[in-house]
C-alpha cells in the first residue's frame, strides 16, 4: 500500500470538550478506484490503550482529490472530533478499503501527542 501523509493535526494541546484544531486531515494514496475508502479515529492513552473520551464522527469516506488517475490521492477529514476527559492521548487513525468481499484494514497512522486539560 503506499504512503499516508498527514496534512494537518491537532495542536498538542486542548482543553476538554473543546473542537480540536486544526482539523485532521489525511492524504492515501491508492492503486484500486474501484474500491471505497474510509477511516475512523481511535483514541489511545500513552500506553496504547483506547479510550472511550473521542467525541464526534468517527468515520470520514475517503474523498478522489485528483480525478481517476492512478494513484489515487484519497483524502480523509475529521472536523468535529473533541476529547471530553483531560488526559495525555494520541490519535490513531485507521484506514480501511471496502470492495464487495467486505473491509480490509490497509494503514494506521498515529498522529501526536494531545495534552487534554479542564
Amino acid at each position: 500500500m503506499a504512503g499516508v501523509q498527514v496534512s494537518s493535526q491537532p495542536i498538542t494541546h486542548a482543553l476538554t470538550g473543546q473542537t480540536l484544531s486544526p482539523a485532521i486531515t489525511v492524504q492515501q494514496m491508492v492503486q484500486d478506484s474501484d474500491a471505497q475508502y474510509f477511516a475512523t479515529p481511535v483514541l489511545l492513552s500513552n500506553a496504547g490503550d483506547v479510550v472511550e473520551a473521542l467525541q464526534g464522527t468517527k468515520a470520514a469516506t475517503g474523498i478522489p482529490v485528483n480525478g481517476a488517475s492512478l494513484p489515487l490521492a484519497i483524502k480523509y477529514s475529521f472536523t468535529d472530533l473533541a476529547i471530553s476527559s483531560p488526559g495525555t492521548y494520541y490519535i490513531r487513525l485507521d484506514l480501511y478499503k471496502m470492495s464487495t468481499s467486505g473491509a480490509t484494514l490497509v494503514s494506521q497512522v498515529n498522529l501526536n501527542t494531545i495534552t487534554v486539560t479542564n
